[in-house]
């Protein structure tokens, strides 16, 4: 008899002397078995105190990798179930926290009351298929790299975008990735991507950005406001008896629509790395994405036309949206003047988070205005812009045009007659939305095997519009 088959049998008569009502004998058998419990754990300690084998990495091998997050038995006496993996629990609870009760509620309604062992499993098969391929997934992996495993992050998420039931959760979860080719990649895979990009752009980090599960989200618009008043309702002063209706104001509403695109990225391995197994492929494309799609991602919330797109601030580089614009006073060049009335074009509760937005010819075109030199009284004037009073400015001073912060973007227009250079405001007018969900696929076909690479295409999907113009202003370079 094994000592796990003698603990078992111990704590059985225990119980049968205890309902029998013989209490010492019940206490006797169960000092017993604790004892032998004790035994147990103490050889499992041992065990794990033999010198340490580096294990392969997860996927890298089939049938020879502990499972990444493994449950053992169910302890007799406390009930609780004990983890093998309990530094991987630890990962998952710093990475999503404690789980609420609801939360916790509706993620056991999803996937089980093993949600966080779904989560792992997805991990380690996604790492599978990078690095070995479709082919080499067995029925289970092949299953679960077809799903959204939900994290606690993403289902709140879910629940402030509307999801107002379990069941429209699960028709978001199962929504036909099996038709469009690729496998989903574990949530906060695709979180750490949309991280990553927020470092490294314009927009993101100072535009809301929000998740969505839906290819259309649409925003409730409170209209009839102006400069100073937020809505439509107005107040009016009346004499001791005023005729009804006198006061009537109506609260007016529009909708903004906002659509869900797609954008896709390849990024290409070398064989060689990925069958090493000391390489993070994760990190790697992580990376990798993020550096392809960043600055085109910023390119289309700036100058976007909305088509097939997100709507860019300048849709085609143009006022299309009808922002608020100032001329600056010369046919073919900026003046200081025109940048000072852009300034003052914004009402002043949105001065406080407002930033300029033009590319790096732009703000050097800026940096050379100088005063006029008769009034002055030398030859050339002074510069202008205070970081460049001195040739080539003040080392480690802070780049702030007129009191406020500047940010270089390439894909703004240059300085030409007629043309919108610069975009200055709040980008908090801008609203981003991330859709829930990514997806890759693995190639190695015929061209890339004789370049001994495999080509990994990534897809996400995102959406982008200006929901609050009075926000921002541009400058038209005229002359009036």
């Amino acid at each position: 008899m094994t000592p796990e088959q003698q603990f078992q049998k111990l704590v059985a008569d225990a119980k049968i002397a205890l309902k029998a009502g013989n209490l010492a004998e019940a206490q006797s058998l169960r000092e017993q078995a604790e004892t032998v419990k004790s035994n147990i754990e103490e050889g499992r300690l041992l065990d794990k105190m033999e010198a340490p084998v580096r294990p392969s990495l997860p996927g890298a091998t089939k049938g020879g990798t502990m499972p990444i997050y493994a449950k053992t038995e169910t302890d007799e006496i406390s009930g609780e179930v004990q983890y093998e993996q309990e530094a991987q629990k630890a990962f998952y609870l710093m990475r999503f926290g404690e789980e609420d009760a609801a939360i916790k509620s509706i993620l056991v309604d999803l996937h089980g009351q093993d949600y966080t062992d779904a989560y792992w499993k997805q991990r380690q098969a996604f790492n599978h298929y990078m690095r070995r391929g479709e082919r080499e997934l067995d029925r289970n992996e092949f299953g679960i790299l077809k799903q959204i495993v939900m994290t606690p992050a993403a289902v709140k998420a879910a629940l402030l975008q509307g999801v107002d039931s379990v069941r429209s959760l699960k028709a978001t979860m199962v929504e036909a990735i099996d038709t469009l080719g690729g496998f989903a990649v574990p949530v906060d895979f695709q979180s750490r991507v949309i991280e990553r990009i927020q470092g490294l752009t314009v927009m993101r980090g100072r535009a809301p950005a929000d998740p969505t599960s839906r290819d259309m989200v649409e925003i409730p618009v409170s209209t009839g406001g102006n400069s100073q008043y937020s809505s439509a309702v107005r107040v009016r002063w009346v004499d001791e008896t005023p005729v009804a209706g006198t006061s009537d104001t109506n609260m007016t509403f529009g909708l903004e629509s906002i659509p869900i695109h797609t954008v896709m990225a390849e990024t290409g391995l070398s064989r060689n790395m990925i069958e090493d197994s000391a390489f993070n492929i994760e990190q790697y494309l992580v990376r990798k994405y993020a550096e392809a799609i960043a600055m085109d991602e910023d390119n289309k919330f700036l100058i976007g036309t909305g088509v097939k797109t997100p709507q860019g601030i300048l849709p085609g580089g143009t006022n299309a949206l009808g922002l608020t614009q100032k001329v600056s006073l010369h046919a073919t060049k900026l003046t200081w003047d025109g940048l000072i009335s852009m300034v003052y074009s914004i009402p002043s509760q949105y001065r406080a988070n407002a930033v300029w937005v033009a590319n790096r010819f732009t703000y050097e075109a800026i940096a050379k205005l100088r005063s006029d030199a008769a009034a002055a009284g030398d030859q050339l004037g002074d510069y202008l812009w205070n970081p460049f009073q001195t040739t080539g400015g003040a080392e480690g001073a802070p780049q702030k045009l007129l009191g406020f912060p500047v940010l270089e973007q390439e894909v703004m227009p240059d300085i030409a007659a007629n043309t919108f250079p610069i975009v200055f405001g709040d980008l908090g007018g801008y609203q981003i939305f991330d859709r829930v969900g990514m997806t890759v696929e693995r190639y190695l076909d015929s061209a890339t095997a004789r370049q001994n690479m495999i080509m990994f295409v990534m897809r996400r999907r995102l959406g982008g519009q200006v929901i609050e113009p009075w926000r921002l202003a541009t400058q038209k370079v005229a002359a009036s």
